[in-house]
């Protein structure tokens, strides 16, 4: 984040999020905040906000490489009937009872 980029985002009656820090932490938010010129609690929502955007977006998006992308296409052009795993998954998003299954990457 360069000093051109950064705007004061409004804190004033907002909900507070209190936490500690290493003193070395501090005193390079302190720094940066001075360098960007703005105020440590300004910089520090900034900050927080960017990088909560970042982390959101990286989640919420799924990239494939070119293999992988294929195999997607192939797979949609596939006009099998669903497989019973597949129905029940869809039935029970549907009633709301989702299951979460984590990739390994």
């Amino acid at each position: 984040m360069s000093a051109a980029n950064t705007k004061k985002v409004p804190t004033a009656n907002k909900d507070r999020l209190n936490f500690r820090l290493d003193p070395e932490i501090k005193a390079r938010v302190v720094r940066a905040a001075a360098i960007t010129g703005q105020e440590v609690t300004d910089f520090a929502v900034a900050t927080l906000n960017e990088k909560a955007s970042e982390v959101l977006a990286r989640h919420d998006s799924l990239t494939l490489n070119g293999d992988d992308y294929q195999f997607f296409l192939s797979a949609l052009a596939d006009n099998r009937k669903p497989s019973k795993r597949s129905r029940d998954a869809s039935r029970r998003y549907r009633q709301g009872k989702r299951v979460n299954y984590h990739l390994d990457h």
